[in-house]
C-alpha cells in the first residue's frame, strides 16, 4: 500500500479567504491522484481574534485547526492525514510505499539534526499523519496540555508529545514527501510587500517562479 492510500481521511487546513492557496492545493491533489477522492475535504481554518498566548494569530489558528481535526478523527476512530494548504508534494510522493507499525508520520518537516530524527527538534507540520491510535493519543494530549509562558506552536507540541511518550512509534518520510510552498504567510507578521495590493501581486509572481525552480531542482 502507498502512503497516501492508507488514511481513512485527509483534511486540508485552509482559510476561507485564501482562495489562492486552495487553487494551488487543488493542483497538488491532482498531481498525486487525490483529486475527487472521497476521503479528502478542506477544513475551514480557525482565524482567532487575537493571538492569546501564542506568538501570532496565525500560529494560534493553525494549532486550533489541527487540534480540532485530530479531535474529530479520534471521535470517529479513524486515521487522518493533515495537510496545510501551502503543502507541495515532491516528485514521487504518490508512489512512496507505506511502512507499517507507526502511529505518527511526518511527511513534510525540517529537522534540526537530520542524522537523528528520533531525538531532533522538528519544525513544520504541513504534512502530518496519525493512525487511529495516534490520533486518539495525540488528541488527548493536546486537550490536556499545560505549559508555562508562550504557548508552543503545533509542530513543537507534537515534539513535546513524542518526548513525553517515546514508545509511540513515529516514522519520517526520507526524504520528505512534501515541502512548504513559497506563499504569503498567515502565521508570521506580513512583510511590507504583502500589504500593498500591486506589490503583493509581484511578490506572488516571484514566489511562483521560485516554486518552479525548486521543483526542477528537486526532480534533477
Amino acid at each position: 500500500m502507498r502512503v497516501l492510500e492508507q488514511f481513512d481521511r485527509v483534511r486540508i487546513v485552509n482559510l476561507a479567504s485564501r482562495k489562492d492557496r486552495r487553487r494551488e492545493m487543488d493542483r497538488e491533489l491532482a498531481k498525486v491522484g487525490l483529486a475527487g477522492d472521497p476521503r479528502v475535504s478542506y477544513f475551514p481554518a480557525f482565524r482567532p481574534d487575537d493571538a492569546g498566548q501564542f506568538t501570532s494569530i496565525g500560529a494560534r489558528g493553525v494549532y486550533e485547526s489541527q487540534k480540532a481535526i485530530l479531535r474529530e478523527a479520534a471521535a470517529a476512530g479513524e486515521s487522518v492525514l493533515i495537510l496545510e494548504d501551502d503543502c507541495d508534494f515532491r516528485p514521487g510522493a504518490s508512489d512512496q510505499e507505506a511502512v507499517p507499525g507507526w502511529d505518527i508520520f511526518y511527511g513534510g518537516y525540517t529537522a534540526a539534526n537530520p542524522e537523528d530524527l528520533a531525538t531532533s527538534d522538528i519544525q513544520d507540520a504541513h504534512m502530518m499523519g496519525f493512525s487511529r491510535d495516534g490520533a486518539q493519543q495525540v488528541s488527548a494530549y493536546l486537550e490536556a496540555l499545560r505549559y508555562d509562558g508562550i504557548h508552543p506552536p503545533i509542530d513543537a507540541a507534537y515534539v513535546w508529545f513524542r518526548r513525553a511518550y517515546p514508545d509511540v512509534e513515529t516514522r519520517f518520510a526520507i526524504p520528505p514527501m512534501a515541502v512548504q510552498r513559497p506563499s504569503r504567510s498567515d502565521i508570521a507578521t506580513l512583510a511590507w510587500f504583502d500589504k500593498l495590493p500591486l506589490v503583493r501581486q509581484l511578490a506572488s509572481l516571484q514566489r511562483s517562479v521560485r516554486k518552479r525552480f525548486t521543483r526542477l531542482k528537486g526532480a534533477a
